[in-house]
């Protein structure tokens, strides 16, 4: 069950793709999300360190061009990253760089790592080993 007090910041230029990821997000169960057009905004946004957003996913092409002080955020998620080299500036305890633009699998991953499942969920990924754990032996 996803942490619904998480609060996830999107910033991206394209009004569209920020509906996407906020898409997905609200699919996951995350609805505290605020989505800017600039990375002035992100700024402003996440300029007080008493109340730090816990995510931030951004296009990098809107740090590109950007200086000033980085984001007081707890983990982040860069997309339509190209250089994969080491990032300037303050490092949050989660950084994940994609080359593209994330989609259901890679968020989930993402969010995964931030916001780990119960242990009670049970496997998620591959129900069909508890199919197999059942099933009879044949020839054995």
């Amino acid at each position: 069950m996803p942490n619904k007090a998480l609060t996830i910041l999107i910033a991206d230029e394209q009004h569209l793709q920020r509906l996407y990821i906020e898409k997905m997000l609200n699919q996951l169960g995350y609805h505290r999300i605020v989505p800017v057009q600039t990375f002035e905004e992100v700024q402003i946004l996440t300029a007080i360190p008493a109340e730090p957003f816990d995510v931030l996913i951004i296009n990098a092409g809107l740090t590109l061009h950007s200086c000033g002080p980085q984001p007081q955020v707890r983990h982040v998620l860069v997309y339509d990253h190209l250089d994969l080299g080491a990032p300037a500036g303050a490092t949050p305890a989660v950084l994940v760089r994609l080359p593209g633009v994330p989609d259901n699998v890679n968020l989930e991953h993402f969010m995964d790592i931030i916001d780990p499942p119960a242990a009670t969920a049970g496997l998620r990924v591959l129900p069909w080993l508890r199919e197999l754990s059942r099933a009879r032996v044949v020839g054995a």
